[in-house]
Order: C-alpha cells, then sequence, then structure tokens
C-alpha cells in the first residue's frame, strides 16, 4: 500500500481495521511516498476482497492507485485484494512486439513467492494453434518469437503450471500486425443499430405482429446485411474506424407495454431486454453471423464494440429465477413516489418489468464481469460502449477493468470502454462518503482513467451545441465558448465522443429543419398526424454539412449515427430509428422502398470527404487546436502539429469574399489545399485570403 503526496498523517482504513477504529498508520520514506505492507496479521481475509480508504489528514478519500472497487454498505471504496493461498503463479506479459512485416516476438514472466514450487508446465497458442515456447523454469520467464502473420488482430495465449499442479489463471496477449500504430481518433465511430440497418438473411427474421405495430417491431436487419455492407466498402469511404453495435444479446420473445403503462406494446427489437448472458440473438443471426462480422471487420482494420447492458435485465433472463438476490425490483425511475431518476440512480428500474442489477452482490459481479470477458474472448472483438453508467455502482467500471486488463491487456492493446452517462452541465452528484461531483464535466471525468472508461460521450458539450448548430440559431460564440469549455475542463487523454445524433433523440435532419413533429414518436400520438418528412429546404442540408465539418474535426472521436450519413428524418424513439434505405448493388439489403435523393446523397459524399480529410491530416485529429475567427456568422479554427496545419472554417452567414485570417505562430506555409467544400484560398503575409460562399464550409489543409 503506497500514498505519494504532502501529508502531516496518512492512515489505512477498510473492513478489515473496523475502519477508523483500528486504522493503520503508512510510514513515510526518503522519497515522500507513505507505505506500509498488510497481510493476514492485520486483518486481511485470503482471496478475498476488503473494502478500504485513506485518511490523509482526517480527510477520507479513495486511494487513487485503487485498480478496484468495493461497497461497504452505500459507500464506494476502494478495493484491497488478498491473494488465496492456494493461489497458483500470476501471469504477467509484456508488450507483444510486432512490425508490419508480421515477425513477433513475446515474454511472459510467471510471479510467485521464493518458497513457491517453479513451473512445470507451459502452453502457448496463437490464434489457436500450438507455439513452441523457450522456458527458465529456474527464473519462471518463457518467451516465443515467429514470422509472417498476416495482417490484423492477433491472441496468443499463455497459459502455466506449477510443480504442485497449481494453474496459473490463463492470459491472452492480443496485439495488431498493422502498417501503423492505431489511434482510434483517426476514423469516426459508427453507431449499427443493428435490426434496422440491412437485413442479409430473410430466414432468420421473426415480426411480433399485432398488436405491436411496425414502428416498435422487429424489422429484420441482421449481422449478415451488416456484413454485406461491410464488404462493400462503405465504412471505409465513410473514414469510419470503430464500428459500436447495438446490443446483439438474445431478447426476450414477444411484447410488453411502455415503461408508463398504457395499450401500446413493444417488441424488443432495440435490443436492451436480454435474456441471456451468453448468445447472440438468432434474429440478429447469431453466434456464426457475429464471429464472421468481427473477423471482417478486423481484415479491414475496423474495431468493434459491443453494446454492454450492465444496469438492468428482462424478468424473464436466465439468471432472474436461480438468483433473485442479484436483482432489485423496489421502484421505477421517474414513476413512482421518491423513485426519481436522480433520487435512487442505482436501484430504481427502467421499467416494471427490466429488473436492475445489482452489483454489490458478489454472485452477480462476478457472474456479468465474466460474461464480458467471454463475449471478447470468444468473439474478439475491441471493447464495449458501457450502457447507462450512472445507474449503475462504480464497481462495475472499476472491477471490469481490471478483469479485461489482466485477461486481455498485457500484450499491450487495450480494451476500449466508452461510457453513457447522460448528464448536462448542471448536473450534480454526491453519494454522502466524500464522492462529489460539482458538474456535469467532473460527472463524466470522474469514471475515466487508466483503471476505469477510456472516454464517455460528452453530453454537456452535446446539449450545448446541437440545436443552435443544427438550426444554425447560435452564434458561432457560443458554440467556442462550447467547444473551450470542454477542451479546458477533460483531460487531454480521454477518448470522449462527440456526437450530434444518436438513437436516444430525434434525428439530425428533422431537428435542423425544425419540423414540428420532431418530438413525435408514433402517427397515432395526439397532435402527431404526420411524423417528421424528408426535408425539402436546401439550406437544411447545408446546416447538415456544416455541423458535420465541426463534428469531424473536434478534438476527440466522432459519432455517426446510422442514417444521419444520408439525413433520415425522424421524431423521437422509436421513429428515431427507420430502416436505411439501400441502392445499387445493396438495394436487397434494404428494408425500406424509399431511395435517398440527390440532396441526401451529396451529404453522403461530403461525410466521405470529411473522413478521408480526417485519415490524410493527422493534426485534425491529434494536433492542439486554436480559433482564429469567432464571429457571429464566421468561424474559423487550426488544428496543428509539428507537421501539418489544418484550417477549419464555417459560415452561417453571406458570402465572404478576399477575408484575410491571421495565423499567428503557425504562419509560414504557402501551399494550401482545400480538402473538403468549396472555398478559395492563398497565402497573404503572416496568414491566408480566404473566400467562402454564403453559408458554406470548407476544410484547408498545409504543410507546415
Amino acid at each position: 500500500m503506497a500514498w505519494s503526496g504532502d501529508a502531516g498523517d496518512v492512515r489505512l482504513a477498510g473492513d478489515f481495521t473496523g475502519w477508523q477504529a483500528g486504522a493503520l498508520p503508512l510510514a513515510r520514506g526518503g522519497d515522500g511516498v507513505y507505505r506500509r505492507t498488510v497481510g493476514p496479521a492485520d486483518g486481511l481475509v485470503p482471496g478475498q476482497l476488503h473494502a478500504y480508504k485513506l485518511i490523509v489528514d482526517g480527510r477520507w478519500i479513495i486511494d487513487p492507485g485503487a485498480r478496484l472497487r468495493k461497497y461497504d454498505g452505500n459507500c464506494v471504496n476502494g478495493g484491497l485484494h488478498a491473494p488465496a493461498c492456494d493461489q497458483g503463479p500470476l501471469l504477467v506479459g509484456a508488450p507483444v512486439e510486432a512490425d508490419a512485416a508480421g515477425a513477433w516476438q513475446a515474454s511472459v514472466q510467471a510471479l510467485r513467492a521464493q518458497d513457491e514450487a517453479p513451473l512445470a508446465q507451459v502452453t502457448l497458442t496463437l490464434d489457436g494453434a500450438p507455439v513452441a515456447a523457450e522456458v527458465d523454469a529456474a527464473r519462471g520467464r518463457f518467451t516465443a518469437h515467429g514470422a509472417g502473420l498476416a495482417p490484423g488482430r492477433h491472441v496468443l495465449r499463455a497459459h502455466a503450471q506449477d510443480a504442485e499442479g497449481r494453474d496459473a489463471e490463463a492470459v491472452d496477449l492480443v496485439f495488431w500486425v498493422e502498417d501503423a500504430p492505431h489511434d482510434w481518433r483517426d476514423g469516426a465511430l459508427y453507431l449499427l443499430f443493428l435490426d434496422r440497418f440491412a437485413n442479409g438473411e430473410p430466414a432468420n427474421d421473426a415480426p411480433v405482429g399485432p398488436p405491436v405495430t411496425y414502428p416498435a417491431d422487429w424489422h429484420g436487419g441482421d449481422l449478415q446485411g451488416a456484413l454485406a455492407v461491410l464488404e462493400s466498402g462503405y465504412f471505409e469511404r465513410l473514414g469510419v474506424g470503430t464500428i459500436w453495435l447495438s446490443p446483439v444479446n438474445t431478447q426476450v420473445e414477444g411484447h410488453f407495454a411502455e415503461r408508463g403503462g398504457g395499450d401500446r406494446r413493444i417488441a424488443p427489437y432495440h435490443g436492451y431486454w436480454p435474456v441471456r448472458g451468453r448468445q447472440v440473438d438468432p434474429r440478429l443471426g447469431g453466434d456464426d453471423a457475429l464471429r464472421a462480422f468481427v473477423e471482417a471487420a478486423h481484415a479491414r482494420g475496423i474495431r468493434v464494440l459491443l453494446d454492454l447492458i450492465n444496469n438492468q435485465v428482462h424478468e424473464q433472463h436466465e439468471y432472474v429465477g436461480p438468483h433473485p438476490d442479484w436483482f432489485r425490483t423496489a421502484c421505477v425511475c421517474g414513476l413512482d413516489p421518491g423513485c426519481g431518476w436522480s433520487e435512487r440512480p442505482l436501484d430504481c428500474l427502467f421499467a416494471p418489468y427490466l429488473p436492475d442489477i445489482n452489483w454489490r452482490v458478489a454472485g452477480a459481479e462476478q457472474q456479468f464481469i465474466s460474461d464480458a470477458v467471454w463475449w471478447i474472448e470468444t468473439f474478439g472483438v475491441d471493447g464495449f460502449r458501457v450502457d447507462a453508467v450512472k445507474h449503475v455502482e462504480t464497481t462495475s467500471i472499476y472491477n471490469l477493468r481490471d478483469a479485461v486488463a489482466r485477461r486481455f491487456e498485457q500484450g499491450g492493446t487495450r480494451v476500449v470502454m466508452l461510457g453513457e452517462t447522460a448528464v448536462g452541465e448542471g448536473d450534480r452528484f454526491d453519494d454522502g462518503c466524500g464522492e462529489q461531483f460539482g458538474d456535469g464535466y467532473a460527472w463524466i471525468s470522474a469514471y475515466t482513467g487508466p483503471a476505469g472508461l477510456d472516454g464517455q460521450f460528452d453530453f454537456p458539450t452535446h446539449h450545448r451545441i446541437q440545436w443552435g448548430l443544427l438550426t444554425g440559431n447560435a452564434p458561432f460564440g457560443d458554440i467556442e465558448g462550447a467547444i473551450s469549455t470542454y477542451e479546458r475542463r477533460y483531460g487531454p487523454d480521454a477518448l470522449h465522443v462527440q456526437f450530434l445524433g444518436s438513437h436516444d433523440s430525434s434525428r439530425m435532419a428533422s431537428r435542423a429543419a425544425s419540423d414540428p413533429a420532431g418530438g413525435c414518436r408514433f402517427a397515432d400520438e395526439p397532435g402527431c398526424d404526420l411524423l417528421p418528412g424528408q426535408p425539402a429546404d436546401a439550406g437544411v442540408y447545408q446546416r447538415l454539412r456544416r455541423a458535420f465539418t465541426l463534428l469531424y474535426t473536434l478534438p476527440g472521436l466522432p459519432l455517426l449515427y446510422y442514417g444521419d450519413d444520408v439525413a433520415l428524418p425522424g421524431g423521437n424513439d422509436p421513429d428515431s430509428r427507420r430502416d436505411m434505405p439501400w441502392t445499387g448493388d445493396l438495394a436487397d439489403l434494404a428494408m425500406t422502398a424509399d431511395v435517398p435523393s440527390p440532396a441526401q446523397l451529396d451529404l453522403r459524399r461530403h461525410i466521405e470527404a470529411l473522413g478521408a480529410a480526417r485519415l490524410a491530416t493527422p493534426a485534425l485529429t491529434r494536433g492542439a487546436r486554436v480559433p482564429l475567427v469567432v464571429e457571429p456568422d464566421l468561424y474559423v479554427y487550426a488544428r496543428y502539429d509539428d507537421e501539418d496545419v489544418a484550417l477549419v472554417v464555417l459560415n452561417r452567414g453571406g458570402a465572404v469574399a478576399d477575408r484575410v485570417v491571421g495565423l499567428g505562430a503557425l504562419a509560414g506555409p504557402a501551399a494550401w489545399a482545400v480538402v473538403v467544400g468549396e472555398a478559395q484560398v492563398q497565402g497573404a503575409g503572416d496568414g491566408v485570403r480566404l473566400s467562402l460562399p454564403a453559408g458554406g464550409q470548407a476544410v484547408i489543409a498545409a504543410r507546415r
């Protein structure tokens, strides 16, 4: 146990010390670090996870170095795991060294106490095939190497047993053979809503039918259809680097009432009512179809995230009957008295038939973490979009991260986890135990870091810019204010997702059109005789092009929601989940007779150009950002690194002619090129001279 900082007194208190009553002092070393070694003599029980906190000059804190978390009552604490007495050797892998030609080498160290038995058996497999290992049994170290690996993802699995027959926990050293190191920011994140995307296998269609109406029923989209789109090169043309699949777990049969009751019936086409922990829904293609999709994506260098549902299951889930203590059924969020979304965020139910997972029960935590590990092990997915983070115990993030890190990350490849904490800028949190978040930015940041999430969906910024940017009603000063706030408030290493459209809100195109039906869900609702139609106004598509230009050039990871690539209209859920239209060679995959208009296809070509610009200009994804012009109707900022500079120009007013923009310290490049949009540019002393059409936008790049 160690803590670094400036303090006069540091103590360790936990469930093994009787908390403060038996708090143990840490001694300060010559390097200024406070340390203490603890063991069974201090109350630790071998094989048990203990809750603890540090008391620093009287202030209780969660140890910032703790990789685990544990609840004690209603308070979350650091988690300290005491090794079991009969535990086998602990395998620790080094990052695998692999080059673009497929040559690789790896090493694994088996840690054990000096008096424990040496290694007796070592097993290594590469992508399932045995490989030879060079074993130094005395030192507990084994190595392997090879050549000729094909591009893509590879797994070196290591297992060992000592002379007393004790097994080490296996580790998978995941690594990639590719031309350049992968950076998640280089490509966009695409939300592929499976049931509404593409129907590749009509034989697995299983609509419920009446009393479920078509918008709330299964439509037939599946992994086979998604695979056909993938193999067409569609995602590469859009500059997509990561695909987030909507939930694939097998769903409950039949239909259920909406969460607030009433006569309307809903089928689980969306995937958030699971009844199996380890099975792909046959209606989506089954296990083999997911495996084929992931393998095909990896062959193209595209990563795949699964939607991880850690908050709820359906009441017919296979775990509910045998383990009722794993779930809570006390009250429904926002419907029952005293059960507001923020009053009881950790134990309220999203719907009466969706039991809430109780992560404080050890058996539940172990099962759901084991299930997450299984999805990675079985299908080779690259990580998770983690649903409803603020409604689930903190242990679900940290203890899951610890498990996947030990199993899959030692080869040097991170299992990426992106969280959904749906909060606004003004939202606050106080758990009454010392964990306080003063606003939405702090709340989102609290879950991110090496031992937690890699990033989150940036809801505060989304709320601040979406409406004003899409409608064109916000001056660019407001947009810059929101962007500069998130740049200041979030850590530079966080992989936060910037987004405008999603499956939980009305469509971008309908918002850009200020469609009066934008809040409607079904055509038979009062006041909703007509649902949002396809916009005909050219100004709508102009505003969408501006919005995507901003989104694709901001720091972070941009999200592209399926259908927004062709400006699908739609009101609120489920109308925001209409069928994707396909033409040409993909027409047979379509579940709608609608055909994209020239304006819709032009928007898609614009997004393709933005995706290509991100890939060709590292400054747009990894560079620093500086605003150059922030006026109500004209907005210019630069993204730059040591080699490249890119200017992003957005105009919501009239034509701009011969506007000189100073570049300050970025001045110097003479050969500017317009890579996206319509503009004219030339060097002008310490700046550039720009001309831009009314309402236009452009991305302009140069070498430094």
